[in-house]
C-alpha cells in the first residue's frame, strides 16, 4: 500500500492500535505524540503484528536474531532483555527470576503500519488495503472496564531500613574506588494477579503517564506495557542516537513551584555529576563502532517535562563505522550505562550483588528494526512486565548511587517513579 495522508491521526492511532493488539505477537512502539527531546525517531507510531516468533540459541540471542532479520529481509520487533549483558560481557545473574523469561524475545510480524511526524501512513504485509478497511470499521468499545483479580499482597525488594542500609553499602565501595556510580533498583511484584486485557491496562497507563517512548509487546505469554520516556539506541542511516536520563525530579503542584523545581534540576552538580559520568560512558561504548571523531555530545543536560516529573536528559551522536552493522552497535553499548553506572562491568557485578531479584527483562530494550538496518530502541523503565501463564506482574524502579547520594532522597525518587503504576494499579484493588 503506497503512503497516504492521514486526515485524523488521533482517531486512526487509537482504533489501530486497539486492532492490532488483539493479535498474539504484536508491538505498538507509540510516541504518545510527544516529540522525544532534540531528536525526533523515523515514526511517531510503528506496529507490527503477527507473523513468526523467533527462537534465538541459548548464548547466541544477538547472533539469532541477525540470522533471522538478515533470511527475511524485513521487520523485526522485539525485547532485548537485562541478561542479554552475560551473553555480551561473559557475566552472571544470581539472583531470584520470577518469570523465567529467556534474554530476548523476538518476532517476523505478518503486518507493520508506520505513521511518520507529519502523519504519512504506510502499511507493509499482504492484503493491506483490506486490513486498512477493517482498522477504519473497527468499533472500539470505550465503555468496556478492565478486570483485574488479585490474591495477594505487594512484594517489594526493599523497605527504607533495608534501602537506607545498602546505599551505604554501595557508598563505600565507591569510596573504595570498586564503582563511581550504580544503579539500585527495586522490584514490585503481584504473585497472583489475573489480567483479562494487558491493552486495557497499557491504554491506562498511557492515559496517566504519557511519555515518548511508550510501548505494549505481547509475545506469548509474555506481555510489557511500557511508558518509557528514555532512548537507548536509534540508527538511521549511519547515524546512531543514544539519549540517557539522570536526573529526576517530580512535577510541582502550582505554576511557580513547578518552575521552581525544574530550575533546581537544571542547576543541580549532583545530577549534572550522574548526568556526564554517564555520557562520557556512553560516548566511549559508540566509539568502539563509530567512524573516528564522529561521536558528539549535542545536548548535554537538556531538561524535559513529562506528566509527573522533570527529567535531565542528554544526546549523543555518532556515525556507524562501514565495517559494522546494528548488531554490532548493541553489543558495543548494550546495556545502557544510565541502568547499570560507571564503570560498566565492576557496576553490573555490584548490581547482581546488592540488588534482591534478577532483572529479566527490565533495563532492557524494546523497539524494532527494519529491512534497511535501521533502529530505535527504548528503556524498559517506567514498565510492567505481566506473564499470563504465572499470573505475576512486576514492576521496578531505582536510582543512580553516587558519592553525593542522599539516602533519604534516593528512597522517594524510587517511589517516585514508580508513583503512575502504584496509582494505575491501586485503582483495582
Amino acid at each position: 500500500m503506497n503512503s497516504v495522508d492521514l486526515h485524523n491521526y488521533s482517531d486512526f492511532s487509537l482504533k489501530a492500535k486497539a486492532y492490532a493488539s488483539q493479535f498474539n505477537p504484536c508491538a505498538i512502539l507509540d510516541s504518545c505524540d510527544i516529540q522525544p527531546q532534540c531528536q525526533k525517531g523515523l515514526y511517531k507510531l510503528i506496529i507490527g503484528w503477527g507473523g513468526k516468533i523467533i527462537e534465538p540459541k541459548e548464548g547466541e540471542n544477538l547472533k539469532s536474531i541477525y540470522s533471522a532479520w538478515h533470511q527475511s529481509e524485513g521487520w523485526l520487533f522485539g525485547v532485548l532483555g537485562y541478561n542479554l549483558k552475560n551473553e555480551i560481557e561473559k557475566l552472571s545473574s544470581t539472583k531470584h527470576s520470577c518469570f523465567n523469561w529467556p534474554d530476548a524475545g523476538f518476532f517476523v510480524p505478518e503486518m507493520v503500519i508506520t505513521i511518520t511526524w507529519d502523519d504519512k501512513l504506510t502499511m507493509h504485509g499482504a492484503n493491506t488495503k483490506d486490513v486498512f478497511d477493517s482498522i477504519e470499521r473497527f468499533e472500539m468499545d470505550m465503555n468496556q472496564k478492565n478486570t483485574v483479580t488479585k490474591n495477594s499482597p505487594l512484594i517489594a525488594d526493599f523497605n527504607e531500613t533495608d534501602h537506607y542500609a545498602t546505599i551505604q553499602k554501595i557508598k563505600e565501595q565507591i569510596r573504595n574506588g570498586n564503582v563511581y556510580e550504580l544503579k539500585l533498583c527495586s522490584r514490585f511484584l503481584y504473585e497472583k494477579f489475573e489480567l483479562a486485557n494487558p491493552y486495557r491496562l497499557y491504554d491506562e497507563l498511557i492515559g496517566i503517564s504519557p511519555s515518548p517512548f511508550s510501548a505494549y509487546f505481547a509475545l506469548d505469554n509474555r506481555y510489557v506495557l511500557s511508558a518509557s520516556p528514555e532512548r537507548y539506541l536509534a540508527k538511521n542511516g549511519d547515524t546512531m542516537v543514544s539519549q540517557p536520563i539522570k536526573g529526576t525530579r517530580a512535577r510541582g503542584k502550582h505554576l511557580e513551584d513547578d518552575t521552581q523545581i525544574k530550575h533546581e534540576l537544571e542547576n543541580s552538580q549532583k545530577d549534572r555529576a550522574e548526568n556526564v559520568m554517564i555520557v562520557d560512558l556512553v560516548r566511549n561504548d559508540m566509539a568502539r563502532v563509530a567512524k573516528a571523531g564522529t561521536v558528539k555530545v549535542e545536548e548535554l543536560f537538556g531538561i524535559y517535562s513529562y506528566s509527573h516529573v522533570h527529567q535531565m536528559v542528554s544526546t549523543i551522536i555518532s556515525k556507524l563505522d562501514t565495517a559494522y552493522t546494528w548488531k554490532d552497535a548493541i553489543r558495543a553499548t548494550f546495556p545502557m550505562g544510565s541502568m547499570t553506572g560507571a564503570p560498566k562491568i565492576a557496576a553490573m557485578n555490584w548490581i547482581d550483588f546488592y540488588e534482591h531479584s534478577n532483572r529479566e527483562w527490565f533495563s532492557g530494550a524494546l523497539g524494532y528494526i527494519d529491512p534497511q538496518g535501521n533502529m530505535d530502541f527504548n528503556v524498559l523503565i517506567r514498565s510492567m512486565f505481566y506473564d499470563s501463564t504465572l499470573h505475576k506482574i512486576a514492576y521496578y524502579a531505582g536510582g543512580a548511587i553516587t558519592i553525593d547520594s542522599d539516602a533519604d532522597e534516593e528512597y522517594r525518587e524510587m517511589l517516585l517513579k514508580a508513583k503512575a503504576i502504584d496509582g494505575l494499579l491501586a485503582k483495582y484493588f
